[in-house]
C-alpha cells in the first residue's frame, strides 16, 4: 500500500496543470510575439514540458533553417511567463535564411574585399536585409562606407562586391548595357571601329601619321572595356594617354602658320604639257587632297546603311540615361510656365544642371511625345537624339563643302566626313544614350560650317555655351578668326551675336519662381563644385590638387592666347584649335567620360583630313 501511494503521488507531481494546447495559446498572446506571428504565419511551433522544472516551453523556428526565433518559458504551477525572447530577424519582412554574422563572415572572405580592406585601418561591419532578400554587407572606415557585398540569402550566393567609388557611384560598377546597351556588345562595336578605318586608311602606305590620329580616337575602346568591367581604377587612366596625344598633335597642328604657296604639276589637258602652277593652302577653299579607298558613290551607300543601322539600334535596344531624362522634364517644366532649376522630379535631383537652351530644345519633341511622368521608355528623349545626330551628320556633310567648295570635291569630302560621324563609335555611343552631347556638338560643328559668316559662326557657338558651358572656351579663338588685328567692327559684332545668343534662353530662368541664384546654384556652382572617380583628380585629390588648379590656368591662358595667334587663321586653324581647347578642358576637368568624346571629334577628324591632305600633295605633287 505504502508503495502504490507513493507512485500516485509521483506521478501527480509531473503531470502538468496545462495541456500542450494552453500553453501554446498563453506564449503565442504574450508581449510582441503576437505581432511576430501575424508576419510569418509559416514559423514552426513546437512545444515541450519539464517535469525537472515543472515548466512548459513553447519554440517558434524559421522553417527555412530550423533557427528558434521566439521562445517563450511557462511556470505550469502559476502560468506566469518566466522567459520570452524574439530574434531580430523574427522582425524582418521576410524569415532569413542566413544570419547577419553569418553575412558578414561570408563578406569577409572575399578575396577582393581583403585586399581593398588591407590598408584601411579600423573598419566596422554591417549587415542589412533588403526587401528583395539580398543582403547588403557594409565595411565602413570612420563614418565613410569603403565596401559593399551583396548577398542572396536563399543560397548565400555573392552577387556583388563594390569597393571605393562603387559604393556611391552605380556607374563605376560596369553594369551591363548601363550606357548604351547594346553599342558595347562586340560584334557591334569593333565592325563600328573597321567600317571607321575601311576609307581613310591606305594600305599602300601604312606608316603615314593620319593613320595613327585614326588609331588614336579609336583607342579610347582599352579604357571603355575596363570601365564595362567595373575597373575604373584601370579605365580612368587609360583615358588620359590618347586624350594627350590628340590634344599635343592638334594643339601642334593649331599653332602653325600657313606654309608659303607650293608649286605643284599640272597637266594641260589640249597639250598635254606639264606646267608649274601655285596651290594654295588646304583649308582655305581648296579640297584637302585625300585619297579615299572607295568612290563617292560606294561610301554613300554605306553612310545610308548606317544611319538606317544607328536609328534601328536606338528604337530597339538602346536606353535613356539622366542626361536625357533631365531635358524631357526641363521641357515639360517649361511648357507648365516653371523654371527646370529646383524643378526636377525626385528620381533625378540634379538634372538642372545643364544650360537653359538644352530643355528648350526639348519641347517640340516632348509636345510630340508628352512625358508620362516616370522614367519610362522616354520617346521624346529618342526622338530628340536622332535628330540633333542627323543634324550633326549633315553638319559634317556641309563642313567638307565649306573646305572644297561646292562641287564634285566638295561633295566628295562632305560625304567622307559625314561618314566618319557615322561610323565612329562613339556617336553611335552617345545616340544609344539618349544625351545630350550631340546637341552641343552639333551647334559647334554648324558654328563651323558658318564661320565666314561671322555672325551665324557666333549664333551657333553661343546656343552652343547655353546647353552645355564649355564651349565659351572657344570664343576668344573664333572672334579672331579669319585675322586678329584687323576687322575690329566683325569682332565686336561676333561679341554682340555671342552675348545675344547667350542671352536668348535666360528667361526660362526665371519662370515660376525662379531667379539667378537658384539658376547658379543648380548649374554652374554645382558643375565646378562636383567631384568625380572618373579622372585621375579625382581619383587623387589629395595629391593632384594643385597640379590641376596649374593646368587649369594654362588652358585658360591658352584659350585667351588663341585669339592672337596664328595671327591669320584658316579653317585648317580654327578646326584644330577648337578641338584642342575642347580636349584641354576635359583633360583639367574632376568629371569626364566617354559621351564627352563627340565634344571634340567632329573639329578633330577635319583638322586631321586637312593635314592629310596637305601631306598627300607635298609626297605626290599633283591634284586628284
Amino acid at each position: 500500500m505504502l508503495l502504490g501511494f507513493g507512485a500516485s503521488a509521483t506521478q501527480a507531481q509531473s503531470d502538468p496543470r496545462l495541456t500542450e494546447e494552453q500553453a501554446k495559446e498563453m506564449a503565442s498572446q504574450h508581449g510582441g510575439v503576437p505581432l511576430v506571428l501575424s508576419s510569418h504565419p509559416e514559423m514552426l511551433i513546437h512545444a515541450s514540458y519539464s517535469s525537472r522544472h515543472q515548466s512548459w516551453t513553447i519554440t517558434w523556428s524559421n522553417p527555412m533553417n530550423n533557427r528558434v526565433l521566439v521562445e517563450v518559458r511557462i511556470d505550469d504551477a502559476t502560468g506566469r511567463i518566466s522567459l520570452s525572447t524574439i530574434e531580430s530577424e523574427a522582425y524582418e519582412d521576410y524569415l532569413p535564411v542566413m544570419t547577419s554574422e553569418e553575412a558578414i563572415r561570408l563578406a569577409e572572405a572575399q578575396g577582393k574585399v581583403q585586399r581593398w580592406l588591407s590598408d584601411k585601418g579600423e573598419i566596422t561591419t554591417s549587415a542589412e536585409l533588403g526587401e528583395d532578400r539580398v543582403w547588403k554587407v557594409s565595411f565602413s572606415s570612420g563614418p565613410d562606407v569603403v565596401a559593399e557585398v551583396l548577398i542572396e540569402d536563399a543560397d548565400f550566393t555573392v552577387d556583388e562586391i563594390r569597393i571605393g567609388p562603387q559604393v556611391a557611384w552605380s556607374m563605376a560598377r560596369g553594369y551591363e548595357g548601363a550606357f548604351g546597351r547594346i553599342i558595347n556588345k562586340p560584334y557591334i562595336w569593333l565592325p563600328l571601329c573597321l567600317a571607321f578605318l575601311a576609307p581613310f586608311v591606305d594600305i599602300r602606305n601604312p606608316l603615314r601619321l593620319f593613320h595613327l590620329d585614326l588609331l588614336v580616337l579609336l583607342s579610347f575602346t582599352a579604357s571603355h572595356y575596363f570601365f564595362n568591367r567595373g575597373d575604373i581604377f584601370t579605365s580612368v587612366p587609360l583615358a588620359y594617354p590618347p586624350l594627350a596625344y590628340l590634344f599635343l598633335r592638334l594643339l601642334w597642328m593649331a599653332l602653325r602658320r600657313k606654309r608659303r604657296i607650293l608649286r605643284v604639276g599640272l597637266v594641260e589637258p589640249v597639250t598635254g604639257r606639264r606646267v608649274m602652277a601655285p596651290q594654295p593652302p588646304a583649308g582655305d577653299g581648296l579640297e584637302p587632297v585625300l585619297r579615299l579607298n572607295f568612290s563617292s558613290r560606294i561610301i554613300l551607300v554605306g553612310l545610308v546603311l548606317l544611319v538606317i543601322l544607328r536609328i534601328v539600334l536606338n528604337i530597339a535596344d538602346s536606353n535613356v540615361v539622366d542626361v536625357g531624362y533631365s531635358g524631357v522634364i526641363g521641357a515639360q517644366r517649361i511648357q507648365e510656365r516653371v523654371s527646370p532649376y529646383g524643378n526636377m522630379s525626385d528620381d533625378n535631383s540634379n538634372g538642372d544642371t545643364y544650360g537653359p537652351l538644352n530643355y528648350l530644345v526639348y519641347v517640340p519633341f516632348e509636345r510630340l511625345f508628352p512625358w508620362s511622368g516616370e522614367w519610362d521608355d522616354l520617346p521624346a528623349a529618342h526622338a530628340t537624339a536622332i535628330f540633333f545626330d542627323l543634324a550633326a551628320m549633315a553638319g559634317m556633310f556641309f563642313a567638307g563643302r565649306s573646305l572644297a567648295g561646292r562641287g564634285r570635291r566638295g561633295r566628295r569630302l562632305g560625304i567622307a566626313l559625314a561618314y566618319a560621324w557615322a561610323a565612329y563609335p562613339y556617336t553611335t555611343f552617345v545616340l544609344n544614350s539618349n544625351v545630350n552631347d550631340t546637341i552641343v556638338a552639333a551647334f559647334m560643328i554648324w558654328g563651323f560650317v558658318l564661320a565666314r559668316s561671322l555672325p551665324l559662326g557666333a549664333l551657333f557657338l553661343g546656343f552652343a555655351t547655353q546647353v552645355k558651358f564649355f564651349p565659351a572656351i572657344l570664343a576668344p579663338l573664333w572672334a579672331s578668326f579669319p585675322r586678329a588685328y584687323s576687322g575690329w567692327g566683325r569682332r565686336a559684332l561676333f561679341l554682340l551675336i555671342f552675348l545675344a545668343a547667350l542671352a536668348a534662353p535666360l528667361p526660362v530662368i526665371f519662370l515660376g519662381d525662379g531667379s539667378l541664384t537658384v539658376f547658379w546654384e543648380r548649374s554652374l556652382e554645382w558643375q565646378i563644385g562636383r567631384d568625380s572617380p572618373f579622372s585621375i583628380w579625382g581619383q587623387y585629390p589629395d595629391l593632384l590638387g594643385t597640379p590641376q588648379r596649374i593646368a587649369q590656368v594654362i588652358l585658360l591662358a591658352l584659350a585667351a592666347g588663341a585669339y592672337f595667334w596664328p595671327p591669320r587663321k584658316s579653317l585648317f586653324n580654327l578646326a584644330a584649335a577648337s578641338a584642342a581647347l575642347v580636349i584641354g578642358f576635359q583633360l583639367v576637368q574632376t568629371h569626364w567620360f566617354y559621351l564627352y568624346i563627340p565634344w571634340f571629334f567632329p573639329m578633330a577628324m577635319i583638322a586631321f583630313v586637312i593635314s592629310a591632305g596637305r601631306a598627300f600633295r607635298r609626297n605626290h605633287g599633283r591634284l586628284v
